[in-house]
């Protein structure tokens, strides 16, 4: 018999599981499962609904079990991404929904304040102007952070000469991640591709760019990293850029002027990224000789794929950055947590830091955009570049105002 009232914090993670397994059950076969698993458990279904709604865990609906619209991006977690390790035991990842996709959420009670995780990109371009300081050896080759001569541990990349880095480190994770491939001495037929999207002033294009080369550098390590490589990019919030834009009111006008964009871009990395590469260094340093699998070769550099690669991008960096704990921060209107960057000098690094204090089993939600605009600038904002309509309480409520505490730990003076 049913005799146990279960604390939230119990209710809530036992909901999440059961969410995690199959994201499509509604809040009646949610409770089924639960009075399954946990029979001496007395829950109504108003309070299962509240729970859900409260941790942020979204309630199925008919047309989210539906084939997806194809401008819905589409994530999943990443499982060799340990979270636990990466953040202390503080965090953990959860599928949601088909449509939102995966979210994080505290794995205890967290204070305001605190740090709960920093991280380094899995893939970083810097902002252009930052990326024209780089060609002339101003900033540093991987983190961007401006170059000051007469410092002893700057270096500079022993092919081309042009490249310079604020450390041996900086080197070694800008050889390892894409310069082994971007380097013009090493492969001069990329330039082309690069020059074009220094050109349009088109960071997303280099940005594309950017996972191409982990995927290309990753198979010549080994199967094993190329393996790990294509599950870390796959895991990210993905949407081709063509159906992305589709979304804009400028389409009809606009739409041809991209495509032309897009199509000259993608035949420049086609001949960028011949094989084998048999251009060896100054220093006889070969670089990519090792041929894509045919049916993956075909796959990726497909145009479609290259539009995706693009929209990835896009919709999921900070800064020029995209992490691969950080992609899975939802958005609120009314932020738990602020995005930092703790390196001096640069955007190379992402820490999340509470806004106020969290419960277990809340989920962590960043703002993707300004949270001072108002609702209808908001919404127009976020469908535009993020592709869905918030929902959430500020949305949602009559109330559209932002409290004191959280302008004060956004560090936004109030208006």
């Amino acid at each position: 018999m049913a005799t146990i009232t279960p604390e939230a914090p119990a209710l809530t993670a036992v909901i999440a599981s059961i969410k995690e397994k199959d994201p499509s059950l509604g809040i009646k076969k949610v409770l089924a499962e639960i009075q399954a698993t946990e029979p001496t458990w007395l829950v109504s279904e108003k309070r299962v609904k509240k729970m859900m709604g409260e941790a942020g865990i979204a309630v199925a609906r008919p047309e989210l079990v539906a084939e997806l619209d194809p401008s819905i991006p589409v994530s999943h977690i990443d499982t060799d991404v340990d979270v636990s390790a990466l953040t202390n035991g503080q965090v953990k990842a959860m599928m949601i929904n088909k449509v939102i996709g995966k979210g994080l959420f505290a794995a205890q009670d967290l204070p305001k304040g605190k740090v709960v995780f920093t991280e380094f990109p899995f893939v970083y371009f810097p902002p252009m102007k930052r990326y024209s300081m780089v060609t002339r050896g101003e900033a540093c080759g991987l983190c961007a952070r401006t170059i000051k001569h007469g410092n002893l541990l700057i270096c500079g990349c022993p092919n081309c000469g042009k490249i310079k880095y604020c450390t041996k480190a900086c080197r070694q994770t800008a050889w390892d991640s894409s310069h082994k491939f971007e380097c013009v001495a090493l492969n001069p037929a990329i330039k082309e591709y690069i020059n074009y999207c220094v050109e349009e002033n088109w960071n997303a294009g280099m940005g594309a760019l950017r996972c191409y080369e982990r995927i290309l550098i990753a198979n010549e390590t080994s199967p094993q990293e190329l393996a790990s490589v294509l599950k870390h990019l796959d895991a990210f919030a993905t949407v081709s850029q063509e159906e992305r834009q589709k979304k804009e009111t400028s389409w009809d006008m606009m739409g041809d002027q991209s495509r032309d964009i897009w199509t000259n871009a993608f035949e420049l990395l086609l001949k960028g990224c011949q094989y084998p590469l048999k251009v060896t260094g100054k220093n006889g340093i070969s670089i990519l000789t090792n041929p894509l699998p045919g049916h993956l070769k075909d796959s990726l550099f497909s145009f479609d794929m290259y539009l995706k690669f693009v929209g990835r991008y896009n919709i999921n960096n900070q800064d020029g950055g995209l992490y691969l704990l950080h992609s899975s921060l939802n958005h609120a209107c009314v932020p738990n947590a602020i995005i930092d960057h703790p390196g001096a000098g640069t955007n190379y690094g992402v820490s999340v830091r509470l806004a106020r204090d969290i419960k277990r089993d809340e989920q962590l939600q960043i703002t993707y955009c300004d949270p001072r605009w108002k609702r209808e600038t908001r919404h127009q904002y976020l469908r535009t570049e993020y592709l869905f309509t918030c929902k959430c309480k500020r949305c949602t409520g009559s109330d559209d105002t932002l409290n004191e505490e959280i302008m004060q730990a956004l560090g936004l003076a109030s208006q």
